[in-house]
């Protein structure tokens, strides 16, 4: 599932959740601003903790764990990019 679709599958759960409160269209962006932040800090924090374990995993093989960790930068700017456009 492509994360707009689960940040707007997030926020309509929300928004059933928060029922009662009647949210605004401004209220309902805010919260996909919200998550969509937070998709970012957990994408950047996993993407750290898979890079530390590559270079720690292939250490001797230095070359393998620097292609390993430039596809999975590529792969992290891309995810990000998808995020911002959820703004």
């Amino acid at each position: 599932m492509a994360l707009s679709k689960t940040a707007q599958k997030a926020v309509r759960k929300i928004d059933k959740a928060l029922d009662h409160h009647n949210l605004s269209d401004q209220d309902k962006s805010e919260i996909l601003k919200i998550i969509g932040k937070s998709l970012m800090r957990t994408v950047e924090e996993t993407t750290d903790t898979h890079n530390q374990a590559t270079v720690f995993c292939c250490g001797p093989e230095a070359d393998l764990a620097h292609k390993i960790e430039e596809e999975v930068e590529r792969k992290k700017r891309a995810l990000i990019a998808n995020l911002m456009a959820l703004r």
